[in-house]
């Protein structure tokens, strides 16, 4: 057994540590890696040594489903299809992160898949069970990086024997493990340290039925959140532009729903704003809650919020006041960067702080202005 540690920052020796392990299970290995939650075993489906050593591992029967891991959440379209708006947004806001979703899937979507990936009709029972399969995309670079590395799917569970606790570090899975692994990839202690939380989706169609079995990482109140739409805005301290966008953004949606912004929630439609820099708590500024109260919106209940993980995955779009806040938001959650973006594609909206209220005026224009524009191009 090797046990090989990744310093952070060093991509060179991750990248060839990803090579290795890719290799040692497309010869029948199992590799132990690194998760957010807990250190995982994993080995490649279309090895049969590799699949009957993870069995005799984990003392599981063959009719006992592994989850299969997965790089990022394109990749779930190679085992599902999600036709609905809801579980496409589900997928695309708990992948990657502390997730695991069973989803059914039909004998015809199966075969599909099982056609596209080259894999036989044998391998149909690795991956599906009683026409289901677990899905799980870690949020971790190194496990990313593994398993997109990996050409043949890969299917993985916690790296502890029956009876005993995942383990939460390399030096514990080493222990755990023993000889059973080729491979002992060490990426540091996990994040959270607690297992992913498992949600269930019972049916194919754009209407499926969620229900939270496990509790984890997630709670089910903040699994709900996940499946709504949200407007996330970004700015320093909560406290003047980004209260102001998300007053103007509930207002201009309810608008063109034709509903009360009470009713946005009971819709299915959620804006927030946080601070990059935030002291928790504070209220909208006293020259931003008058620009608003111009415009007939109301600050008054408004208090300030520091950006989270947490936030930053529940939100659809999420939109930066300037450049700076949009590189917070992304080195928080890599893995966000596609829905994050500048609410002004052409400047930064700058901190109207310590100006005159006529200032503060034009700037709740300027941003009432790119909203209009960026609702229209992002139509929840």
């Amino acid at each position: 057994m090797q046990v090989t540690t990744i310093q952070s920052g060093d991509l060179d020796r991750a990248q060839q540590t990803a090579r290795q392990a890719a290799e040692a299970m497309a010869s029948g290995g199992l590799v132990v890696f690194p998760t957010e939650t807990v250190y995982g075993i994993a080995a490649s489906v279309a090895s049969d040594r590799g699949m009957q050593a993870l069995q005799r591992f984990k003392q599981r029967a063959d009719s006992q489903p592994f989850t299969v891991h997965l790089p990022d959440s394109a990749a779930a379209e190679r085992y599902i299809d999600a036709p609905g708006p809801m579980l496409r947004r589900l997928i695309g806001k708990a992948f990657p992160g502390p997730v695991t979703l069973v989803v059914d899937v039909p004998d015809e979507v199966i075969a599909d898949r099982l056609e596209a990936l080259k894999l036989p009709d044998s391998a149909r029972s690795r991956l599906y069970h009683n026409n289901t399969v677990g899905l799980r995309c870690p949020d971790h670079p190194l496990a990313q990086q593994i398993l997109a590395a990996a050409g043949d799917p890969v299917v993985a569970s916690s790296a502890n024997r029956r009876g005993q606790d995942p383990p939460h570090d390399a030096q514990e899975a080493a222990k755990a493990v023993a000889d059973d692994a080729e491979l002992i990839v060490d990426g540091g202690r996990c994040r959270y340290a607690k297992p992913s939380t498992i949600v269930r989706v019972r049916g194919d169609g754009a209407a499926p039925t969620i229900t939270v079995e496990r509790e984890g990482v997630y709670d089910e109140r903040f699994i709900r959140k996940l499946m709504r739409w949200t407007m996330l805005l970004v700015c320093s301290g909560n406290t003047c532009r980004s209260p102001m966008g998300a007053a103007l953004a509930r207002s201009m949606l309810a608008e063109q729903r034709g509903i009360t912004e009470d009713e946005l929630e009971a819709a299915g439609l959620r804006v927030v704003s946080a601070g990059a820099y935030a002291a928790v708590g504070m209220p909208a500024s006293q020259e931003a809650a008058e620009a608003m109260q111009k415009l007939g919106l109301d600050l008054a209940c408004h208090r300030s919020q520091v950006l989270s993980p947490e936030l930053i995955h529940e939100a659809d779009v999420i939109y930066c006041m300037t450049e700076n806040h949009r590189h917070a938001v992304v080195a928080m959650v890599p893995a966000a960067a596609d829905k994050v973006m500048p609410l002004d594609p052409n400047a930064d909206v700058n901190d109207p702080i310590g100006s005159d209220a006529t200032a503060y005026q034009r700037c709740a224009e300027l941003i009432r202005r790119r909203l209009a524009q960026r609702i229209k191009e992002q139509q929840p």
